[in-house]
């Protein structure tokens, strides 16, 4: 069983991120235990860990973050790996301007 790790930094809190999720995972099946995910497609795992939930204090400004863990079970190939995290970001992606 081969199983690949990302870790990354998220600017969103933990209610910003389980309300976004919902549309973030294309078409894994899942369900949340605790601050994890715990997803399925064709036969493959995913599951996804948040850290605790932090803040950056820029002045008076305060800017939720959470720490990431992608953990792809079941030989999951880099194509597949990297076609879902482009989906999954792209649904966190805010707009500005």
């Amino acid at each position: 069983m081969n199983t690949v790790v990302l870790e990354r930094e998220m600017g969103v809190s933990h209610n910003d991120f389980f309300r976004t999720l919902p549309s973030a995972m294309g078409s894994f099946s899942y369900r949340l235990e605790q601050h994890a995910v715990l997803a399925e497609h064709q036969g493959k795992r995913l599951r996804i860990e948040l850290g605790p939930q932090q803040e950056r204090r820029i002045a008076l400004l305060r800017l939720p973050y959470t720490q990431v863990r992608f953990s792809f079970c079941d030989s999951f190939s880099q194509a597949e790996i990297d076609a879902f995290m482009t989906y999954f970001d792209s649904r966190f992606q805010r707009g500005g301007g």
